[in-house]
C-alpha cells in the first residue's frame, strides 16, 4: 500500500444509493434510500420522494429545525437505527462557507451525509532530517478504532467554538497542552475527503459510529514544541504517546496498514501526507505527487 493508496481509501464511494437531504433550496447533505424509508414515519417532518428528503419549510428557523430533528434521532437511536447521540452538536450547512441553517447531533452526520469539520494537530520537535513527531496511540477503550495511531491532538469541531477555541480546548484535554503553547499552532491549510462507510465502519475492525456518506473537512495546524515538554494524557482518549523520528512516520504511513496498534486511524494518514509534502519530504520527483496533492483537497459530492 502506497501513500496514495491512503487517499484512495478515504475517497471510496459510490452514490447510486444515496438520496440528497435538503432544507429549503440548500442541499445539505446525501442519506442512503434505506435510511430515507425510515425517515416517513415522522409524518411531514421529512417530506420523502424517490430521490429526495425535504425538511419541512414550515420550519422556518434555526431553533425550530434543530429541536424537530433532534426528537426524530432520538427516536432513530432508541430503535436501533441510529447509534448512541452523543449530545455534542454540529452546524447543517451546504458549503464549509455558509451559514448554518440548523445542529445536528454528531452520531447522525455520516447517516445523514451531512459536511462536518474538525482539526488536526502535527506536533513536530527539531528540524531537517532530525525532525521527530509525536504520535497518539488511542485508547484501548476507544468505540472507535481502538489501539490506532493518531496525531498530537486531534478533534470534531462542535457549535459554540470558533476553530481555535476548539484547537486550544482539545489540546489542553487531550495532551495537556497549555494554552500559551497551544497558540502557537500555525494553521497550514485544510483536507477533505469523502467516504462511504458501511454500518460498522469502512472495516471490520473498529469503525465510524454508523454508515452512511463521511463527507469530512479538517484543519491542519503545525506545532513546533520544546525538546523538553511531554504530552500528558488527559481526559481518557490517548493510551500513550511516543516521539518519533519523521522518516519512522513516514514508513509507518507508506507501509499501508489502514488501522490497529500497527497504523494509523485512516484519515491521520492523510494529515502525514500533507505534512510530508508541505516540508518537501515528498517532492514533486515522487512519481504520485500530482495526484496525491490533488487527492489531499477533495470536492464535495
Amino acid at each position: 500500500m502506497a501513500f496514495l493508496d491512503h487517499i484512495r481509501f478515504c475517497n471510496a464511494h459510490d452514490l447510486k444509493d444515496f438520496v440528497p437531504f435538503r432544507v429549503g433550496q440548500a442541499r445539505v447533505g446525501l442519506m442512503r434510500r434505506s435510511l430515507s424509508l425510515e425517515l416517513r414515519r415522522f409524518g411531514s417532518l421529512f417530506h420523502v420522494f424517490e430521490d429526495l428528503v425535504h425538511l419541512d419549510p414550515r420550519l422556518a428557523t434555526y431553533e425550530d429545525r434543530t429541536r424537530a430533528v433532534d426528537d426524530a434521532l432520538a427516536a432513530l437511536s432508541e430503535e436501533g437505527l441510529l447509534h448512541r447521540l452523543r449530545g455534542e452538536k454540529y452546524p447543517v450547512m451546504e458549503r464549509l462557507s455558509d451559514a448554518p441553517v440548523f445542529e445536528i447531533d454528531r452520531a447522525a452526520a455520516t447517516a445523514f451525509g451531512i459536511i462536518n469539520r474538525g482539526f488536526h494537530l502535527n506536533g513536530v520537535v527539531g528540524a531537517g532530517d532530525d525532525a521527530r513527531m509525536w504520535v497518539a496511540r488511542r485508547a484501548w477503550d476507544k468505540s472507535t478504532y481502538p489501539g490506532s495511531l493518531d496525531n498530537i491532538v486531534a478533534g470534531g469541531h462542535p457549535v459554540g467554538y470558533s476553530p481555535r477555541e476548539n484547537l486550544i480546548k482539545e489540546c489542553a484535554e487531550e495532551a495537556g497542552i497549555a494554552e500559551p503553547l497551544a497558540r502557537l499552532a500555525v494553521p497550514t491549510g485544510m483536507v477533505s475527503y469523502t467516504m462511504e462507510v458501511a454500518d460498522g465502519g469502512p472495516s471490520s475492525t473498529g469503525g465510524e459510529m454508523g454508515g452512511g456518506l463521511r463527507r469530512h473537512a479538517f484543519w491542519v495546524y503545525d506545532l513546533a514544541l520544546p525538546e523538553d515538554f511531554v504530552p500528558q494524557p488527559v481526559d481518557g482518549e490517548v493510551a500513550e504517546f511516543m516521539l518519533l523520528p519523521w522518516r519512522e512516520v513516514a514508513d509507518i504511513v507508506e507501509r499501508g496498514v489502514v488501522h490497529g496498534p500497527d497504523g494509523f486511524k485512516y484519515n491521520c494518514n492523510l494529515v502525514v501526507i500533507d505534512w510530508l509534502i508541505r516540508t518537501g519530504r515528498i517532492d514533486p520527483d515522487h512519481p504520485d505527487y500530482l495526484e496525491l496533492c490533488t487527492g489531499l483537497h477533495a470536492v464535495f459530492p
